[in-house]
This record gives structure tokens, sequence and C-alpha cells, in this order.
């Protein structure tokens, strides 16, 4: 596992990994998109719910072997050295490179998490990587501030935690880890109307970008904001209802 990486590839993996556990928890249901008219009252809601963790760790163990391996391997690795793969207190250390791996490591941290919640280390890790990424002002690199794909890989991986630890925080780590993700939400939503993956009808940041605003948005839903999530989700879904109509596939 690298410390730093650039690619958007790495916030589909993300993504990717939980929807194959969870369509996987899922098979044996009708078909439906529950999520329309629904009340969520309980985390985790992004990818899966509650009620589907305890098919997710049997399938760890048995169908999804495979893919569980691949997070064992990466989780024991930031273990064994956790000062290298921790974010940097210091923001100007965090911003001084590309840095779209911290939000990258973070959401497979948590997914083991979900998984194997015996293990208190990893656990104890993803908050402590929270709270490291919820000091920084901004998850921008210095150098590139007109690039919001950083931004954008820190979101999913900072909404993914969120939503798959929301039970493990303290009161205080649930408010104000909420209230970063609402700032990066807004951030994204306010830039989507000046850069050019807001626009254009090609770039190749724009599916990145609106997959994180996507996930920021839901988990401000469950907390109630209505009113500033419709406007995030309308932009986002319309963003990509576009992308797929123009390749004719997802």
């Amino acid at each position: 596992m690298r410390t730093h990486t650039r690619g958007a590839p790495s916030v589909f993996f993300i993504n990717a990994v939980c929807f194959a556990f969870a369509c996987g928890a899922r098979e044996d249901r009708d078909a439906m998109v529950p999520f329309v008219n629904a009340n969520y009252d309980s985390y985790p809601m992004l990818y899966f719910s509650k009620g589907d963790v305890e098919s997710l760790r049997l399938q760890a163990s048995t169908t999804h072997q495979h893919i569980a391996a691949r997070l064992i391997e990466a989780v024991q690795t930031m273990l064994s050295n956790p000062l290298e793969y921790l974010p940097p207190w210091d923001p100007k250390e965090f911003s001084a490179r590309w840095n779209e791996i911290y939000g990258n490591n973070l959401g497979a941290l948590a997914m083991f998490c979900v998984l194997y919640p015996e293990n208190i280390e990893a656990i104890n890790m993803a908050k402590d990587y929270m709270e490291r990424m919820a000091a920084q002002p901004s998850w921008l690199v210095k150098d590139a501030p007109w690039d919001e794909v950083p931004l954008a890989h820190s979101l999913v991986g900072f909404a993914t935690a969120y939503d798959f630890l929301y039970s493990y925080l303290s009161k205080i780590q649930q408010e104000r880890f909420l209230e970063v993700i609402a700032n990066a939400s807004g951030y994204m939503y306010e830039t989507s109307y000046r850069r050019g993956w807001g626009f254009q009808y090609l770039h190749n940041h724009q599916p990145t970008n609106c997959v994180a605003l996507l996930a920021g948005s839901l988990v401000l839903m469950n907390q109630g904001m209505m009113q500033v999530c419709a406007l995030y989700l309308h932009q986002t879904t319309g963003f990509l209802s576009c992308i797929i109509l123009r390749t004719g596939e997802w």
C-alpha cells in the first residue's frame, strides 16, 4: 500500500467494495428501491442498512472472502505502522502534496471495522484518522487549489467512515464530523458552478466529484438537512444522469 497516489478510480473502488458486499446481502430480497419514501433513523445507510451487517460479516468469511482478504491486508499494513498512514495534524503538511490517499485509505479502514468490530485497534485508528482529517481547514492541495479531486476523495472516505462508524463516535464527534461533511459538501456544490466539471459535457473530474457530493448529501439528509440536500442531490443526479446518457453505461 502506498502512502501517496493519484488516480480517480480509488473513489470508485471504495464504492465497489461496499456495493459488492451489499448486493450479496440483498440477493434474496425482492427487487426494489428502498430509498424511495424511506425514513432512515440509524446508521449505516449509504450502501447497506444496519440489518445487512450480519450477512456482510458472514460473506466476508465465505463468498466474498477474496475481497475481505484485501481489506485485511490493507488494514494490517496500516496498523503495523500507523504514523505512516494516518493523516498529519499539521495543515501545511497535509496540503503540501497530493493527498487523496487519505480519503481512500479511510474508506477501506471503515469497511474493515464494519466486518470485524472486535478489532478495537482498528476502530480506534479510524476515529483518530477522522479527528486528524476534521482538524484540517481544507482538504485541497496547496499548489492546486483549483482541483477539487483530492477533496472529493477525502469527502467520499470521510462520509463513508461517518456512516459506518457512527455508533462508535461520541456525540461531540458526531456533531463535529457532520459539520465537516456539510462544509465540504457545500464547497463542492458551490464550486460546481464555476469549474469545468460542473458544466462541460465531458470532464474527467465530473464523476469523481459528483459521487463525493452525492455521498456527503445523503449523510446530511439522514440528519434532517432536507432543504439544502435537495439542491445538492438535484445537482449531482443531473450530472450523473448526463454521464450515463453520454456513455451509455455506468
